[in-house]
């Protein structure tokens, strides 16, 4: 392992009860975003001392009373052979991969590859890869940083790249983190990984890369962004990514950056997000929908699927829509669905936005549902015996007679669809969303062909053709797609669709806190709606009961490799359970023990309060042991 030392300062009964495990089937009755108990102190530690490296650490003095902290990395200057040397690392598929040590919880591991399969590898480039081990102890997903293996400019690429993500890590130990679409900027003025227009890095949440590298789930991928991609980065990222997919034919976007490139987008002025968006000030931008799909057909149908438990978005738009438009977007592509999706590309010669197909590799001319990226629907044709229901509310097949007046547009605009219709029917769209009803109208399309002429990018040209089509909103079960990849440290129990919150810890901590509670998982969480009971109080008392039980215990924890462990409570109607874990294993019966003294008896009184209100409760807390 490269150390790398950082000169840092701390910111800121009837029931049995046994502690059997069970198998469950999941069920998610709770969203993320619960934050229970009161705060824990929490605390860094130094790193170890620096090592000769491709870069060393110039420390800055900070007064131990100090909330910020301040560090930066200072390059080493190498002979021609010794830069060899650790190229030579990097590159040796024979050699481990190379590891700067931050902080003594925070490590990042960096491997130029040739057998990750990308875009970059496929054009004769290797991949120089970094990922984080050790974010996760303060509740901050694990990032992977994928370049193309530009060594020229070695120095000076590893010392940005550990800077920000060590910015990343102080920022996550006082509550700010980045999650998926969101951004880190570079606090550099001048350049920033060899290049004066990189602003920072756009974060991505892809379950389905999978290598032997990456660190387990969750992670993000950050992908860097020039300055001039900023404001579409923060107004609506998924349209850059997917128009940085098209770029490099990565569907439905890259993993990787290609360092040096050129802006692909940058006067907003022409686009049709000038009106949703806030390009200057950002104070409002297009309202997106978690889970939403919005499926255009080859000849202009058009379907929106909404998932149920996505009602209180769609509520929050409706009340921030003005009375003659509504809008909103999507925030993550269903790969399951489509293999296709919009794109837009600005125009270098007038600057204008124009509207292409996106295919996948596997992508077949039988699958002829198109994504796009958001809808707008606007009230600017004259009413004319607009239907006063949802046509959905009296037609059963599917289809719709020549009397039901014919008076709807609807086409491909850059990446989304544009929905026109009168007044008095998004009076009733509206009202069919409030009320989550299902609502479908007949509308004049213009279909999408596939022309036989490509353009330079290897796309399709968009033309359009009128026909009569269907427009539908239709509300589809509910979206579970979170923690795609995330498995217990007990048993290896899949996470897939089960809602989480992340525990964060401001403030001081002392320096014998060593386990830290992270996440709260709600497997199964049966609960009436007008029950007092609140599972994240009782989550509260057991996470500190687990701590106080096995903290005296922390040498020997360390000794058994136990650096992650997960704790199950079980309770029903007839039984309540926990049981304690990690790496896939039930603790040893000492530490077992140790636990038994807390938690039999927390476990006994939430089973009389749970007994009253929910068929069952099961929860899971995860923990990290710290240096």
């Amino acid at each position: 392992m490269l150390s790398v030392s950082i000169s840092s300062s701390t910111a800121t009964g009837t029931n049995p009860i046994s502690r059997q495990g069970f198998e469950h089937k999941k069920s998610v009755t709770f969203d993320d975003g619960v934050k229970p108990g009161e705060q824990i102190p929490t605390s860094t530690t130094a790193g170890a001392a620096a090592a000769s490296n491709i870069m060393s650490i110039h420390k800055i003095r900070t007064n131990e009373n100090d909330t910020e902290q301040s560090t930066s990395f200072k390059l080493e200057t190498l002979t021609t052979e010794e830069l060899e040397d650790r190229i030579r690392q990097l590159t040796d598929s024979n050699e481990p991969p190379v590891e700067f040590q931050l902080h003594s919880n925070l490590t990042v591991i960096s491997k130029i590859v040739d057998d990750f399969d990308c875009y970059l590898n496929r054009n004769t480039k290797r991949c120089w890869i970094f990922f984080t081990r050790g974010l996760c102890t303060v509740a901050q997903d694990e990032l992977i940083f994928i370049f193309d293996d530009n060594l020229t400019n070695a120095n000076e690429i590893i010392s940005d790249l550990l800077n920000h993500i060590y910015q990343i890590y102080n920022d996550a130990t006082k509550g700010s983190f980045v999650r998926h679409l969101s951004l880190s900027f570079s606090s550099n003025s001048s350049t920033f990984l060899t290049s004066s227009t990189t602003a920072g890095f756009l974060y991505i949440a892809d379950s389905t890369a999978t290598y032997t590298l990456f660190p387990d789930a969750p992670y993000l991928f950050g992908i860097l962004i020039d300055r001039l991609e900023l404001p579409t980065a923060q107004c609506f990222p998924l349209r850059l990514l997917l128009r940085l997919g098209y770029e490099y034919q990565s569907y439905p976007w890259p993993l990787f950056s290609i360092l040096n490139r050129d802006a692909i987008f940058s006067d907003t002025q022409q686009t049709i997000m000038s009106l949703l968006c806030d390009f200057r000030s950002f104070t409002y931008v297009l309202p997106t929908i978690r889970g939403l799909i919005i499926s255009v057909g080859m000849q202009g149908s058009v379907s929106i699927r909404i998932p149920r438990n996505r009602h209180d978005d769609i509520l929050k738009s409706l009340e921030q829509s003005s009375p003659h438009a509504l809008s909103f977007g999507i925030l993550n592509v269903n790969r399951q669905i489509h293999s296709k999706h919009l794109v837009t590309i600005q125009n270098s010669s007038d600057q204008q936005y124009e509207t292409r197909v996106f295919s996948s590799l596997n992508s077949t001319n039988e699958q002829t549902m198109i994504g796009a990226n958001f809808l707008v629907i606007n009230a600017s044709l004259r009413s004319r015996d607009s239907p006063s229901s949802s046509p959905l509310d009296n037609q059963t097949s599917g289809s719709f007679s020549s009397n039901n007046n014919l008076n709807a547009k609807v086409n491909a605009i850059e990446d989304g669809i544009m929905l026109q219709i009168d007044g008095d029917a998004l009076k009733v769209l509206k009202q069919c969303l409030r009320e989550r009803k299902d609502y479908a109208i007949l509308a004049k399309a213009r279909s999408i062909v596939n022309e036989e002429e490509k353009d330079s990018i290897n796309g399709n040209i968009v033309k359009r053709c009128s026909s009569e089509q269907l427009v539908e909103f239709l509300w589809i079960d509910d979206d579970n797609d979170v923690n795609r990849g995330v498995r217990s440290p007990i048993d290896h129990f899949p996470m897939d669709g089960i809602r989480n919150s992340r525990i964060h810890y401001a403030g001081q901590r002392s320096p014998l806190f060593r386990l830290r509670w992270t996440d709260l998982y709600f497997i199964e969480c049966h609960l009436n709606n007008n029950e007092s009971f609140d599972p994240t109080r009782l989550a509260d008392s057991l996470a500190k009961a687990f701590t106080q039980s096995l903290t005296p215990f922390i040498d020997m924890l360390m000794e058994a490799k136990y650096r992650k462990l997960g704790l199950r409570v079980t309770i029903d109607r007839e039984n309540a359970s926990y049981i304690a874990g990690s790496n896939g294993e039930q603790l040893s019966p000492f530490f077992l023990s140790q636990l038994d003294d807390h938690m039999i008896p927390i476990v006994m009184k939430a089973s009389d309060n749970v007994s009253r209100s929910a068929p069952t409760l099961i929860l899971e807390l995860v923990f990290y042991l710290l240096d």
